[in-house]
This record gives structure tokens, C-alpha cells and sequence, in this order.
């Protein structure tokens, strides 16, 4: 398999990657360095503290998980390597085990996975704009925001992030379905922690498959509804300065 090239190697997170240098529309492209997307950070080695504080210049955590998986496993140690953490918890509906569920959501595999996030989208629009808006501070970057595996919670906030910045649908969906080349390594690493701990892993073994054509659905679902992914960050409270910000600090 080819060397995915985004990937920051590290000896705790296993899909810790930056969004930098795609392409947007307009022929420009994403600044590097600035936005990263990853799985958990709450097992990182002092080499990977060393690495993403001191040579990437992380400034800004943002945690997806929901408390009760904050709770279990901590935010990590960069909080303590004056990294500022900010906890905009999601609710990872993919997942039925020991993760806290609306009760009125769905159970687990009577939906389509594009279902299950449009329905994240829907019922955690706020918090997506949240996430958006702690980004478009140039103040707060570079940033990185996670949750358990990467896949899920912090799929859909890089897909809005790089539609809203004018990145095509098939290369938005192509990074998405990236996670997917990292899942059995990510796996691994969270079921050889729990056995040496003799506690769980934070990541478990079964998980929906990743499919690029999930995410384009949700893309054109939502502008189906709302006219565009801009609109829908709208409606959901991101002002429209942010979204200006967005695209003056991380579009070169």
C-alpha cells in the first residue's frame, strides 16, 4: 500500500494528518501546517508531545468525544504542554457501546451511514459550527481537532471545513475514506494498550466500513437541503466573518 503522504508519523495516534495542500476551486490551496485531523490524542508519547508541540507548533486541541469517553480515557497530556483544549462533545450515534445515545436515535445498523451523520448534522449542527468557529481563530492555529478513531465525528467536521473552503466533493470524499488505510494499525494500537492495562480499548474492533460515496451523499444531501454547505454552517450560528476568516488564514 502506498505511504499516505498526510499522515504524521506518531507513536500514539495512528490517523493524525494534516488537511493541508488541497486544492480548491479556485485554483489555490490549503495553507500547511495549520489544521490537523486525527483519533484520540489521550496516549501520546513524550516524543509525540515533543513532536506536534515543538516542531508542528500545536496550539489548539479540540475534543469531539462525548464526557463520558473524556471522562474514561482524559484529554491527554498536551493540556500539560500548554496546549489549549476545548471540549465540543458529539455523540458518536455510529456506536452503541459505551458511548451515551439520544434515546430517541436510532439503533445502530438499522441505517445507512450517510443516514447516521446527516442525522449527526442535524441534531449537532451547533456544535459543528463550534468546532468551525474555534478554527477560523488564527489565534487558536495550527489546531487539531479528534475524536476516537478519527473516522466518524471528525469526518464530518473535515468534510464541512473543506467544502466550505472550495475543496471539490471527490477529493473532500477521498480524505474521508483515507481513515480507512490506517483503521487496522489504529485497532491494533488501542487493543495492544487495553490488553497491557488490562482495561478496554477505546477504539473497538467492529466498525462500519469506510465509503467515500457516504460522504458525498451527506454533501449533497445537505445542500439539497440548505443550498450549500456555507448555508448550513449559517444556519447553524457560524457568522459569515468566520467563514471569511476561514478562507483568508488557511487558503493561500
Amino acid at each position: 500500500m502506498t505511504k499516505n503522504p498526510r499522515r504524521i508519523e506518531l507513536e500514539g495516534p495512528a490517523n493524525f494528518r494534516d488537511l493541508g495542500g488541497y486544492p480548491t476551486a479556485d485554483g489555490r490551496h490549503l495553507r500547511p501546517g495549520r489544521v490537523f485531523r486525527s483519533d484520540s490524542v489521550s496516549h501520546m508519547s513524550v516524543a509525540d508531545i515533543a513532536h506536534v508541540v515543538d516542531e508542528l507548533g500545536l496550539l489548539t486541541v479540540v475534543d469531539l468525544r462525548s464526557p463520558y469517553e473524556v471522562e474514561t480515557f482524559g484529554h491527554g497530556p498536551l493540556g500539560d504542554a500548554g496546549v489549549t483544549v476545548h471540549h465540543l462533545p458529539i455523540v458518536d450515534e455510529v456506536r452503541a457501546d459505551r458511548i451515551e445515545r439520544p434515546a430517541d436515535a436510532p439503533p445502530p445498523g438499522t441505517m445507512t451511514v450517510d443516514e447516521v451523520y446527516l442525522g449527526m448534522l442535524d441534531r449537532y449542527g451547533t456544535r459543528f459550527a463550534g468546532v468551525l468557529r474555534i478554527i477560523a481563530n488564527p489565534a487558536n492555529q495550527p489546531v487539531v481537532f479528534h475524536c476516537a478513531a478519527g473516522k466518524d465525528r471528525t469526518g464530518i467536521v473535515a468534510a464541512l471545513l473543506l467544502s466550505v473552503l472550495g475543496v471539490d466533493d471527490g477529493i473532500v470524499a477521498a480524505d474521508y475514506a483515507l481513515t480507512e488505510e490506517h483503521m487496522e494499525d489504529l485497532i491494533a494500537r488501542h487493543r495492544a494498550r487495553a490488553e497491557a492495562a488490562n482495561e478496554f480499548a477505546e477504539v473497538g474492533q467492529t466498525y462500519f466500513r469506510i465509503n467515500a460515496e457516504s460522504m458525498r451523499a451527506v454533501l449533497e444531501a445537505l445542500r439539497d437541503q440548505y443550498g450549500s454547505i456555507e448555508d448550513y454552517l449559517v444556519a447553524q450560528g457560524l457568522d459569515p466573518d468566520s467563514i471569511g476568516a476561514l478562507r483568508d488564514d488557511l487558503i493561500e
